[in-house]
C-alpha cells in the first residue's frame, strides 16, 4: 500500500465560509487547523466570526484572533467549540479583541488581532503554520488525539507574551471559567459552556458542555496576570469569573515558546491524564511527526495510481478522504472514560465514545464509506448513539454533538446507519437494544421523530414532503432490521409502511405534493416550490425513494421519469453554490445521478458523476461547491472516485460508476470484513478513465457480470474488480437492474 500519502492533503480546500459566498448556505466551511484522525483536539486559527461561519475560520478574512484547541469542520448552523484561545503578542498589552463580538467587553477599534497573509500559511494534515504580520511572530500548531501544541517564534530582542481567552466560544461565549495557576509555567481549569449563552445554532442546538484543560509552557514566565471582564484580578492562584483572560510574559530570547495543552470533556483529572499520556514527554517536532505518521497510516487505507501530470484530482481525493476521517471524532478520554448522556462517567474498553454525528447528512455517503475503510468507527458511533437513546432521547439522535441530541434537521439517520452496519456484519453493539430503539422511534410518544404521531395516523406528515419521505425510508430500514432479526410481524408492518411515499405522490401533477390532515392537496405552485421541503424543493425532493426506484418510475411513468431526470441535471450549474435543479451542494440530491442506472441508462450515471467530480470540486478555498457537511460532501467524491456509491444504505447494494483512477487498492478490516479472497480489494480499469468515461463491462474476480451494481459481499471479500472502459456510451452489457422493493417498471 502507498505510504506518505498525507503530502497530497491540502487543508485549505473548502475553507471559505459564508461572508463572501454567493449562496445563503455558504462555502465548504472547513477548518485548516492541526488534528489527528478522529482527534478530539483541532488546534488552529480563528478569524473574524460572523454569519453562519461554523468553523470559526474563513479564508477571505485578513486577520487572526488567536488559535483555539477545538474546532468543528464543514458544519453550518453557527458551529460551536473554539475554546481556550491562545494568541502570541508583543508590545503594549491589549487584552481585548477587535473582532470577537460575543465578548462582554468588545472594541470598536483594533484589538490584539493580527494581520496575516495566505502566502505564509502551511496547511497540512496534522500541522498548521502562519506568520502573524502585526507582531512578526511565526505560530505553528500540531496535535495528538487528546492534546495539542502551539510553537511561537518571536522577533529577536523582543519580550514575548502569550494571551489566553478563556471565555471564547464560537457562536457565543462561556459565562463561567475557572482557572488555577499550578506553578510558574502551568495552568489548568474549566470552561463552562451552556446553551443559554450560544454555541451550536446560537443556542438552538441545546449543546451544554464543560471543557477541562491542563496546559504547560516550555519555560517559566517572569510576569503573568489575570483579568476578569474588564478589571485586573488580584494576584492569586485560583480564579473564577464570567470572562477570564490570562497572560504570561517572558524575557526576550531566541527560543520559541511552546505551549502544550491537554483537554477533556469529563473532568480535570481526565485533562491531566490525557496530557501525561500524549504530551508530557513529547517535543513539538515529535508530535508533528507522530501526527503526520498517523495520517499516512489512516489515509493509506486506500492507495491510488495516477500517472497523469495533473495531480489535482489526487489532491482532491486524499483531501476528501482526510475530511471523512475527521468525524465522528473521539469523545472519550485516553483511559477509556466517557461522559454518558445522563451525566454519569462511564468506562469502556470495547469501543471509543464518539461525537459529531451530522446524521441527516452523513448516512448517505460518509457512513457507507466508513463501513469499508473504518468499520470500527461506525461500530463506535452506533454504541454512542445507543447511549443517548437510552439515557436521554428514547429515539436515536439525528444530529448529535458532545453526547446530546441537537434537534437539527429531520429523519432517522441513526436507524439507517445502524441497519446498514448490521446488514454488513458490523455488530459489536447491543443489537437487541438497537432494535428496541428503532421501534420506540416509531411508536413511543416521547420519540423525537419529525411529525411521528401524525405520520402514524395518516401515513404521511401533513404539509411536509421531506419529513414524510425521510420517515418512509427509515421505516423501510426497520423492515430490513426486523427481517434480519426474525421478527416476521414487524417485517410485514414496516414493509407496508415503506410504501407510504405513494400517499403524497400526486398523479395530477406527477410529483410529490403537500397534503393536509384532511387528505386535500395543497395549492400547486410548481416544481420549484420549497414549502414542506427541507433545504430543497419539490423538483429535488420528489426523488427520495432510494429503496424503491422502480415504484417511483411506475408512478411517474418511465418516459416522464427520464424526461424529468434529464431536465433536473441539464438545468444545473454544477459549479454553483446553490441550484434550483440538481443541487450537489446539499444532501437531498446526492443519490440522484445513480438513479439513471435503475431506469436502464447507466451511461448517464457515468457521464454525470464525472462532470460533478470535475465541476463541483477543486483544490482552492472554494474546493467544495457548498457546505462540506462534516464529511458527506467529501465521502460522495471519495466513493464515486473508487467507482461506486450506495444509493440505499441498508440494501447491501452499491451502484457503479466509472472510477476516477486507473487503479485503487483498499485495505480491508480483519475484524469486520470477510476477506474470503484477499485482504485487499483492487479496483482497476483496462483503459485510462480520464478519456474513457463509459463502462462497457465489469469483471468481478475475472468473471463478467451483467449488472451495473456490486454487492457488499463482493466488496468485503476482497479480490479484483475490473472495469472495461470506452469513450462512447454502451449499455448493452447491462441486463439486470438493481434490486428494488417494487418489481421493475416496464420499459
Amino acid at each position: 500500500m502507498m505510504q506518505n500519502v498525507s503530502r497530497y492533503v491540502s487543508t485549505k480546500i473548502g475553507t471559505i465560509g459564508d461572508m463572501t459566498a454567493t449562496s445563503y448556505h455558504g462555502g465548504g466551511k472547513t477548518h485548516p487547523g492541526a488534528i489527528c484522525p478522529f482527534g478530539m483536539v483541532a488546534f488552529g486559527p480563528d478569524t473574524l466570526e460572523g454569519g453562519d461561519n461554523g468553523s470559526g475560520y474563513s479564508y477571505h478574512h485578513t486577520t487572526i484572533d488567536g488559535f483555539s484547541v477545538n474546532h468543528m469542520s464543514g458544519v453550518g448552523w453557527y458551529g460551536d467549540l473554539g475554546n481556550f484561545q491562545v494568541m502570541p503578542t508583543t508590545g503594549e498589552l491589549n487584552l481585548l479583541s477587535g473582532t470577537y463580538r460575543d465578548a462582554l467587553t468588545t472594541r470598536d477599534d483594533r484589538g490584539y488581532e493580527s494581520d496575516f497573509r495566505h502566502e505564509t500559511e502551511v496547511t497540512e494534515a496534522g500541522y498548521y503554520a502562519v506568520t502573524l504580520d502585526t507582531y512578526g511572530i511565526r505560530a505553528e500548531t500540531t496535535a495528538s488525539v487528546h492534546t495539542g501544541m502551539i510553537r511561537m517564534t518571536y522577533p529577536a530582542d523582543t519580550r514575548r507574551r502569550v494571551q489566553i481567552n478563556l471565555a471564547r466560544r464560537i457562536a457565543g461565549r462561556s459565562p463561567l471559567q475557572e482557572l488555577q495557576i499550578v506553578d510558574g509555567h502551568s495552568i489548568e481549569g474549566r470552561i463552562h459552556c451552556p446553551s443559554t449563552h450560544g454555541g451550536f445554532g446560537r443556542g438552538g442546538g441545546h449543546v451544554n458542555y464543560d471543557l477541562y484543560f491542563h496546559a504547560e509552557f516550555s519555560e517559566a514566565w517572569d510576569e503573568n496576570g489575570v483579568w476578569n471582564y474588564h478589571s485586573e484580578a488580584e494576584s492569586g492562584v485560583e480564579y473564577t469569573g464570567e470572562e477570564l483572560w490570562f497572560y504570561a510574559e517572558f524575557p526576550a530570547g531566541d527560543q520559541p515558546i511552546v505551549l502544550k495543552v491537554g483537554i477533556s470533556y469529563i473532568n480535570l483529572e481526565g485533562a491531566r491524564y490525557n496530557f501525561t499520556a500524549e504530551a508530557a514527554d513529547v517535543s513539538f517536532d515529535e508530535m508533528h511527526a507522530q501526527a503526520t505518521a498517523a495520517w499516512d497510516e489512516a489515509l493509506s487505507v486506500i492507495s491510488v495510481d495516477d500517472t497523469r501530470e495533473n495531480t489535482d484530482m489526487r489532491t482532491v481525493f486524499y483531501t476528501t478522504l482526510y475530511h471523512v476521517l475527521l468525524d465522528p471524532r473521539v469523545y472519550s478520554d485516553a483511559n477509556g472514560n466517557y461522559l454518558s448522556a445522563d451525566g454519569t462517567i462511564r468506562h469502556t474498553e470495547s469501543f471509543a465514545k464518539r461525537t459529531v454525528f451530522s446524521g441527516w447528512d452523513v448516512f448517505r455517503s460518509e457512513f457507507p464509506l466508513l463501513t469499508i475503510i473504518k468499520p470500527d468507527a461506525v461500530n463506535d458511533m452506533i454504541n454512542s448513539l445507543i447511549d443517548i437513546a437510552e439515557y436521554e432521547n428514547v429515539s436515536f439522535p439525528r444530529w448529535e454533538l458532545l453526547g446530546h441530541e441537537t434537534g437539527c434537521m429531520l429523519g432517522d439517520p441513526g436507524i439507517i446507519v445502524t441497519v446498514d452496519a448490521y446488514k454488513k456484519g458490523i455488530r459489536n453493539f447491543d443489537a437487541d437494544k438497537a432494535y428496541e430503539i428503532c421501534l420506540k422511534t416509531v411508536f413511543d410518544p416521547q420519540s423525537k421523530r419529525t411529525g411521528g404521531e401524525a405520520y402514524n395516523r395518516y401515513g404521511y406528515v401533513p404539509g411536509n414532503i421531506s419529513a414524510t419521505l425521510e420517515n418512509v425510508y427509515a421505516d423501510h430500514c426497520i423492515a430490513l432490521f426486523a427481517e434480519m432479526r426474525g421478527d416476521k410481524e414487524n417485517t410485514a408492518v414496516f414493509r407496508e409502511r415503506a410504501q407510504n411515499y405513494r400517499n403524497i405522490f400526486s398523479s395530477e401533477v406527477g410529483w410529490m405534493r403537500r397534503k393536509d390532515e384532511n387528505g386535500s392537496w395543497a395549492e400547486w405552485k410548481g416544481i420549484y416550490d420549497d414549502d414542506g421541503c427541507t433545504e430543497s424543493n419539490i423538483f429535488q425532493q420528489s426523488w427520495f425513494v432510494p429503496h424503491d426506484p422502480q415504484g417511483l418510475i411506475a408512478l411517474m411513468g418511465k418516459e416522464k421519469f427520464l424526461e424529468n431526470l434529464d431536465r433536473l441535471m441539464e438545468e444545473s450549474d454544477l459549479s454553483a453554490m446553490w441550484n434550483e435543479a440538481y443541487n450537489h451542494p446539499n444532501e437531498p440530491c446526492h443519490h440522484l445521478v445513480h438513479i439513471f442506472t435503475d431506469a436502464g441508462q447507466p451511461h448517464k450515471t457515468q457521464y454525470w458523476v464525472r462532470r460533478i467530480q470535475k465541476e463541483s470540486y477543486n483544490t482552492t478555498e472554494y474546493g467544495f461547491c457548498g457546505n462540506e457537511d462534516v464529511g458527506q460532501m467529501s465521502a460522495w467524491f471519495a466513493l464515486t472516485a473508487l467507482g461506486f456509491h450506495m444509493m440505499s444504505p441498508g440494501s447491501g447494494i452499491f451502484h457503479v460508476n466509472t472510477p476516477l483512477f486507473r487503479r485503487a487498492e483498499i485495505r480491508l478490516s480483519d475484524e469486520y470484513h470477510a476477506r474470503t479472497l484477499s485482504d485487499t480489494l483492487v479496483i482497476e480499469c483496462d483503459r485510462d478513465p480520464e478519456t474513457n468515461v463509459y463502462i462497457r463491462g465489469i469483471d468481478v474476480n475475472g468473471v463478467p457480470v451483467s449488472r451495473a451494481w456490486l454487492t457488499w459481499d463482493e466488496i468485503a471479500s476482497g479480490g479484483v474488480i475490473t472495469y472495461h472502459l470506452a469513450d462512447t456510451p454502451d449499455d448493452s452489457w447491462v441486463t439486470e437492474l438493481p434490486p428494488s422493493v417494487s418489481p421493475a417498471a416496464e420499459n
